[in-house]
């Protein structure tokens, strides 16, 4: 369902120092991060820029790397210090998802003109709930090669093209590499373009591809997919850097044991330092992996492996490479933003991007790259966490869920005389069209009397705050404001469900424990926005844009013509 209210921003964890306060002012300049000794650069002698890097960090909010500022000394810090901030990123749509929130990073397009409206979504032609990435037409390339029938994936849904396909229709020399522990993450920034496109496997082979993009996995992947098993079968997940219970209080962590946490493994446990057990299967080292900092960690090895293979910025022809670290959403997922596990993980994706950049700076050259950073979406504190704040947060629960459905299917047999049921379709509710057809109604007049009584329910139901119809919601014009603009940028006509439900903001629907995003409230939609790379000033904007500007401005950072481009973002004129 779709959650919609008013833009509140949360009240911030703890204050700033007087320092990071002023580090934070409108267009002040920042020192330079000392970097790790870098090797002889290994590209040929010339100032052009090489290699482009898009980085997504998935549910990252822009709250923590300002929090965690101070003591980010790798790579997350080097952006921050050296790159070109845009505090006022918000996504322009919806539904903040990780499928349209990558899809947006990587085309400069709203869903509603790239079609990933959601991370599933009801296609009307089809009569079914579609996957974002699925494709029934491919099969999965694993290191045992061509698995049929299994990790169907592609970018056969995607409706425009991405920087990567137009990077390479300029040039088909230009190589692509895209890594991701998701695959919608992974296929999203890629698209359609030639390259290294692949995402990790929870059942624990590895990394995998589709035959979409080849037939087998390069020699290095299988190498290192042969041996990451029994590397870290007993792997301890503790504070790097030996931080104590005192340390995380003072950069704004929370207790390590809240209410609201999911517990983790047989043991229930919500507290570091956890093991892996000994003797795990591959299976379950898949997804033990998956959960933890390892995700990052093994994505940003293979990017560094990728870098040096794959040849990546070794030549005239500007490559592009695109790395989304999914740590920080799975992880997030069950313990919130503020959490310890989260903090420690974002330390962790700190050191590991300081290694890849010192990676780039030696291969590609100091000046020959250039990075564009963001997320695909925001999320919900823990509503203990805000209950604890004077916020009215809460988790509504499935009992509640069904009471209102309940309701909802009374009141509108009553209303059209004949019974009409529905299910949760992604976005909202899917009316069944058969019993309309059977009764002979109109779906256009079942959608818009439904869409009265949810409207009337909410009077009995308050964590629900409206419901749009489908027809209201395609009625929108360019001149929409506000949540309406939200839902038009979110709306297509082939893959919207029938009634679009607008929950009010602070609430947690059908989950006992963790935390989740989806809604257009102000706290998943406020990403991180950062460009970093030759010519790019050190600054600080309050310019309010989004994730769809991202390629357009990169585009204007490699010079590249965008006349005849149907973009929905604009160049925001970074760089040279």
């Amino acid at each position: 369902m779709i959650m919609l209210g008013p833009s509140i921003r949360p009240v911030p964890h703890v204050l700033l120092a007087a320092s990071l306060a002023l580090l934070w002012a409108p267009g002040a300049l920042r020192a330079a991060v000392p970097q790790g000794a870098s090797t002889e650069v290994l590209a040929p002698e010339s100032d052009a820029l090489r290699l482009v890097v898009m980085v997504s960090v998935d549910q990252m909010i822009p709250e923590q790397l300002e929090r965690l500022a101070p003591q980010l000394e790798g790579g997350l810090g080097r952006l921050f210090r050296q790159g070109a901030v845009f505090r006022d990123a918000r996504l322009p749509f919806a539904r903040t998802e990780t499928g349209p929130g990558h899809v947006t990073f990587s085309t400069g397009c709203f869903p509603r003109s790239h079609g990933v409206v959601g991370n599933g979504f009801w296609d009307r032609e089809l009569g079914r709930e579609v996957y974002c990435v699925e494709d029934l037409g491919v099969s999965g390339v694993q290191t045992s090669g061509i698995v049929e029938g299994a990790v169907q994936r592609s970018p056969k849904n995607l409706q425009r093209p991405t920087l990567a396909e137009l990077l390479q229709r300029k040039n088909p020399e230009s190589r692509v590499v895209s890594i991701s522990a998701k695959d919608r993450a992974a296929i999203g920034m890629a698209g359609r373009a030639k390259g290294l496109v692949m995402w990790w496997d929870a059942g624990g082979t590895g990394f995998q591809s589709s035959t979409h993009y080849a037939s087998g996995l390069p020699e290095y992947v299988s190498d290192w997919n042969g041996g990451w098993v029994d590397k870290y079968r007993g792997f301890t997940w503790e504070p790097v850097s030996n931080r104590t219970e005192r340390d995380f209080a003072l950069i704004g962590a929370d207790a390590d044991d809240r209410p609201g946490e999911t517990p983790f493994g047989e043991a229930k446990q919500v507290t570091l330092p956890r093991s892996f057990p000994k003797e795990a299967s591959l299976k379950s080292m898949g997804g033990l992996a998956y959960g933890s900092p390892l995700t990052d960690q093994f994505v940003a090895e293979m990017a560094r492996e990728a870098v040096r293979q794959e040849g990546l910025g070794a030549d005239d022809d500007v490559d592009l490479l695109c790395v989304s670290f999914s740590g920080c959403d799975v992880v997030g997922h069950g313990y919130g933003p503020y959490s310890r596990e989260v903090t420690d993980l974002l330390f962790r994706l700190d050191r590991e991007l300081g290694l890849l950049f010192d990676e780039l700076d030696s291969r590609v050259g100091k000046d020959r790259w250039a990075l564009a950073l963001t997320s695909d979406h925001g999320v919900l504190p823990l509503p203990e966490y805000l209950q604890d704040r004077g916020i009215d947060g809460r988790r509504v629960t499935k009992d509640e869920v069904t009471a209102f459905r309940g309701e909802f299917i009374e009141r509108l047999s009553a209303k059209l005389g004949s019974k009409v049921r529905h299910s949760v379709a992604p976005g909202g509710y899917r009316l069944d069209a058969k019993e309309i057809e059977a009764a002979g109604l109109d779906p256009a007049e079942v959608r818009r009397v439904a869409a009265d009584v949810c409207r009337e329910l909410t009077q009995t139901h308050d964590w629900i705050q409206t419901v749009y119809s489908f027809e209201e919601v395609q009625a929108f014009d360019e001149g929409v404001v506000g949540i309406q603009r939200l839902l038009r940028n979110t709306f297509h006509p082939g893959r919207s469900p029938d009634l679009i439900v607008v929950n009010r903001p602070w609430v947690l629907v059908g989950n006992d424990f963790g935390t989740s995003h989806g809604s257009p409230h102000d706290y998943d939609r406020h990403i991180p926005m950062l460009f970093y790379g030759p010519g790019i000033p050190s600054v600080i904007s309050s310019r309010l844009t989004g994730s769809q500007d991202i390629v357009p401005t990169l585009m204007g950072i490699m010079g590249l013509e965008t006349a005849g481009i149907e973009f929905d973002g604009v160049d925001l004129g970074v760089g040279r």
